[in-house]
Parts: C-alpha cells; sequence; structure tokens
C-alpha cells in the first residue's frame, strides 16, 4: 500500500541534512553567483524552507494526495511523478524559479521574463525532460508556494489560466527570508550541473555537499542520513560502518529514487546496506551467502533470527506479477529496537560472512575477526 504524501514528506524531511557546516569550500561553478558566505547562508535559509515546504505538506497533505493510478505498480521505488505528482509538480516549478530565473544583484528578488519556462520538468538526475506540466497544474504549484511565503509579483493566481499566460514577467520575493532565494538559484543549478543516476534529486535533499570542492567524507554523510533514530538506533549504525571499514570493506553510496544505500563490499562482493527508503524506512540489509559453512554460530542465535537465516532470501517465484518484493535486497531488518536486541548477533553474523569471503582469513583476525 503506498503511504501519503504526508509520509513521504516526513520522510523527505528527515533526509535533508539538519547540520550544514558553517564554512566549506565551494565549486568555482558557482562564482558568479555570489560570494562564498552569501551562499553558504543561502544554502542554510532554502534548506529551512524546504522544511516547511514539508510541514505543510505534513498538515494537509490529505488536500495534495492524487497518486497515478499506475503508482503500486513502480517495481524499482517511489517515483515522484507517479506515485506524488503533486509534490513533483511543486518541486519542478521552484526548480524552476531558481534555475531559469535571474537573481537580483542584491539576492532580494528573482525575475522571470517568461512564464513558460515554468512547466519544464527535470529529471532526478538533472536533465531537461520533453513532458511538460499543464498550466493549471503550474497555477496549483504558485498557490501552494505562496501559501509557504513565497510572493510572486506580475501574475493573478486567481484568476486561473489566463492570470499565468498573460503575464509579461514574474518577480518572485521570499520576505521571511531572502537569502533563501540565493540557495534557491545555487541547488538548482546543482542539480542540473552536478546531479546524476546515482546521486539523484539533489535540488529537493538540498544536498549542499556537491557545491564543496572537497570530497565528503562517508562517515559524515552516514551521521546526517541517520541522524532521525534514536540515539541507540543512530550509536549502532555508525559503529558497524566504522567497524567494517576497519576490517578492509569499502563503502559505496548510491541515491536512487530518493532511497539512499551505503553498501559495504568486499573486493567487488556486497556484503551489507544501511538503507534508507520512502517505502521501507530505515533498514539493514545483508546479503549473506556463506551461511552453511558457519552453521554452528547461526545455531547459538535467538530462534527468530535462526528461522530467519533458514529461509533464505531472494523473490518468491509465487509473486511473479506482483509488485517487486525486493527479496534480492538480502536478508532485510527495520533499524528499530527489534533489531538493536540482537545487534550483538548481527555483528557476529557479519564478521562471519566477511571472514568467509575472504580466501584469506588471517587479515581478518587482525580486526578481531576469528574462524
Amino acid at each position: 500500500m503506498q503511504k501519503s504524501i504526508a509520509d513521504m514528506a516526513k520522510y523527505i524531511k528527515n533526509i535533508i541534512p539538519e547540520n550544514i557546516p558553517e564554512t566549506y569550500p565551494l565549486k568555482q561553478l558557482f562564482n558568479g553567483i555570489g560570494d562564498d558566505e552569501t551562499i553558504r547562508n543561502g544554502v542554510v535559509s532554502f534548506r529551512d524552507f524546504l522544511y516547511l515546504v514539508c510541514d505543510q505538506l505534513i498538515a494537509d497533505g490529505s488536500l495534495h494526495d492524487k497518486p497515478s493510478k499506475a503508482a503500486n505498480k513502480d517495481a524499482h521505488g517511489v517515483s515522484l511523478p507517479v506515485a506524488y505528482p503533486f509534490l513533483n509538480d511543486v518541486k519542478n516549478v521552484l526548480f524552476n524559479i531558481g534555475y531559469h530565473g535571474i537573481l537580483a544583484e542584491d539576492g532580494t528578488s528573482i525575475l522571470l521574463g517568461d512564464w513558460q519556462p515554468l512547466t519544464s520538468t527535470i529529471s532526478v538526475a538533472g536533465s531537461l525532460m520533453k513532458t511538460k506540466t499543464t498550466v493549471p497544474k503550474v497555477i496549483e504549484s504558485l498557490k501552494f508556494l505562496a501559501d509557504c511565503g513565497v510572493c510572486f509579483d506580475g501574475i493573478d493566481l486567481n484568476a486561473g489560466k489566463s492570470g499565468l499566460v498573460k503575464a509579461a514577467s514574474l518577480e518572485i520575493t521570499y520576505p521571511d527570508n531572502p537569502d533563501m532565494l540565493t540557495g534557491l538559484k545555487v541547488m538548482a543549478v546543482a542539480q542540473m550541473e552536478l546531479g546524476s543516476w546515482s546521486n539523484q534529486d539533489i535540488f529537493l535533499r538540498c544536498d549542499y555537499r556537491v557545491l564543496k570542492d572537497e570530497e565528503t567524507d562517508v562517515t559524515s554523510i552516514l551521521k546526517d542520513v541517520v541522524n532521525p533514530l534514536s540515539a541507540k538506533g543512530k550509536a549502532f549504525a555508525l559503529n558497524l560502518h566504522q567497524r567494517y571499514l576497519d576490517a578492509g570493506l569499502t563503502c559505496s553510496i548510491d541515491i536512487n529514487f530518493l532511497g539512499i544505500r551505503f553498501i559495504y563490499f568486499y573486493k567487488s562482493k556486497e556484503i551489507w546496506t544501511i538503507s534508507a527508503s520512502p517505502d521501507s524506512g530505515y533498514r539493514i540489509l545483508i546479503k549473506a551467502k556463506n551461511t552453511p559453512k558457519y552453521a554452528d554460530v547461526i545455531a547459538g542465535f535467538p530462534l527468530p533470527l535462526r528461522e530467519k537465516i533458514a529461509r533464505g532470501y531472494g523473490c518468491d517465484k509465487k509473486l511473479f506479477g506482483e509488485p517487486c518484493q525486493k527479496g534480492c535486497h538480502g536478508f532485510s531488518f527495520s533499524l528499530d529496537e527489534t533489531v538493536l536486541e540482537i545487534s550483538r548477533d548481527i555483528e557476529t553474523w557479519l564478521d562471519k560472512e566477511v571472514l568467509y569471503s575472504s580466501p584469506d582469513k588471517t587479515q581478518h583476525k587482525k580486526s578481531g575477526m576469528t574462524s
């Protein structure tokens, strides 16, 4: 069953970074928009505006739940255009204001010389698409943004379609915090120029990290992503992360359909993953394929865990023709109190799986992993 737009807004608010540094070097790409301090302040202000947008959807989500009939048929992830078309329209209109509009020298307004760019749509990877947003949907999105405090001078939003098509130009302001407009401009440019299929929806997530003229440490990104978890949940995720980096695993980040995965590999073999997704929440996924080699260890696990391991993982053939159950992702555990109760067993299990994934077990003994 598809979650509501309010649930989706809660999830997006959780993955928008709460802790943005006060200082960091910026790529030259953004030099023409403003000085470094102005841009950094603007990004924080835009982040705060996205929080407000999410809060508005959480409060009034029932007014905007208009999923496509095909919403539950998406087998790969949560697609905004299909499952949450209103949110997708708002994102596109907001992006178009930032990308196509001209930011005033003092940063207090954005000017659009033509209304038609508002109908453009942007892909999750950062390219313009052939699909256009209809005029009624653009107006609906502008009204929503107006309810969030954005002001549009040059258009009568209550005049319907004619109010937009007759608009010679639009001046956009945000009186509550004008700095937001600079952040809007910067993050729209970042979406277009720096988005990729492995780092999607930069704009909607306010992923300031792509602006930096330096690599971001993967541990700091994980801290941001698991920040909404309980103190114990965060500690468990971060401790596992560091334990297996120390054991020689590599961590690859994949952001797809607003789902974020930290995938841990031994050489080219995927061992386990920390996952955050709109449909499944925060989870640990374990792709254990060597369990027969340490059956004696598994025998000491609690009964529910032993039964789960005995069932294995994968796609159930009986579900052919049904929506993807994501069984291929591995043994799946919600990052909540239930997994914390077996945290030591999970750690032991992963230790053994890493150990038996390596033809040379001696290298793991140095990390505390024993055969």
